[in-house]
Order: C-alpha cells, then sequence, then structure tokens
C-alpha cells in the first residue's frame, strides 16, 4: 500500500523573479501580522497594567489589518486557494473547466477593470480626509485596495492568456 500523495505546493511555486517577489510580498505580510501582535499586546500592557489608554494602537491595527486584507489577497492568495462555488464545475471535463474558468476570468477582470478608473479617482480624492487620531492622508490608508484592484485585472489578463495558450491543462 503506497502512502497518499501530497498536493505539494513545491514543485507550483514560482522561480526567478517571479518567487523573489512572492517572497517579498510574505515577508511584507508576515511583518504586518507581527506588528498588530506587537501593538495589540502593547495596548493590553498600556490599558492593565500602566492604566493609560494607548488610542493610537486602535488605529494603526485597523490600518494594518485593512493592507494585510488586501496585500494578501493581491499578491499571496493564489486562484485554487479562494473559496469557490464548484459543484457543477468539478464534474464537468477538461474542455468546460477551460471555458468556465476563461468566463470566470473575463467577467471578475472585466469587473475590476470597469470598476478601476472610479476606485482610483476617489482613493485619490482622499488625500483631503485623515485618520482621527494619527492624522494620517486616507488615500495612504486606501492605496492598498487600488493595489488589489490592479493585482486582480493583472493576474486576471495572464490567466486568461495562460488558458488560451497550448498547455492550458495545466491552469485547471
Amino acid at each position: 500500500m503506497s502512502a497518499p500523495q501530497q498536493d505539494d505546493d513545491a514543485s507550483n511555486q514560482p522561480t526567478g523573479w517571479a518567487g523573489r517577489a512572492r517572497s517579498f510580498a510574505n515577508l511584507v505580510s508576515g511583518l504586518m501580522f507581527a506588528s498588530v501582535f506587537l501593538i495589540f499586546n502593547y495596548k493590553i500592557i498600556t490599558r492593565y497594567l500602566e492604566h493609560d489608554e494607548a488610542v493610537w494602537a486602535d488605529e494603526v491595527s485597523v490600518i494594518l489589518f485593512i493592507w494585510i486584507i488586501f496585500w494578501a489577497s493581491a499578491f499571496l492568495v493564489r486562484d485554487k486557494e479562494q473559496i469557490t462555488f464548484d459543484l457543477v464545475y468539478r464534474h464537468v471535463g477538461d474542455n468546460a473547466k477551460r471555458w468556465m474558468a476563461l468566463c470566470r476570468l473575463v467577467l471578475v477582470g472585466g469587473i475590476f477593470l470597469w470598476a478601476l478608473p472610479g476606485s482610483l479617482d476617489y482613493i485619490m480624492f482622499l488625500w483631503r480626509e485623515r485618520t482621527p487620531v494619527l492624522d494620517w492622508r486616507l488615500d495612504y490608508v486606501y492605496s492598498c485596495f487600488g493595489i488589489f484592484l490592479v493585482a486582480v485585472v493583472v493576474r486576471s489578463a495572464f490567466g486568461i492568456v495562460k488558458l488560451l495558450g497550448p498547455h492550458w491543462r495545466r491552469f485547471i
């Protein structure tokens, strides 16, 4: 009896500049998580041991959480790791899976591309507004959403090119 095969992502890891970029994105995400952890602990210590309020800690934690979510979604979470409704998808053949994936990429990429100009315009408009405690500009705070939108459009375009290529079966 042989051991069950593991779904090893090591063979699917990008190499070269793509691997270094992914490692950098992973490092940035990890540093943001570590920062949230440290700030959270600092807030607990100041509240219960020093009987003082670190109001800035709440604001920084919320901003970091926003950045972590959009940063990880833009650069770290792969399409196969997304939560999907695949009751039909897993019961059809490879050709149908290819066309379903193409339709999904065109639809999602198209909606994000359509939303991109208005969203970026609004993010740039936010330079007038500031956070309540630290007085940080909101266009900087929410620029992660613009990065996320661009990343989804680019990833969708690359996915479409891959699915239209000769080795499309690797990507379904």
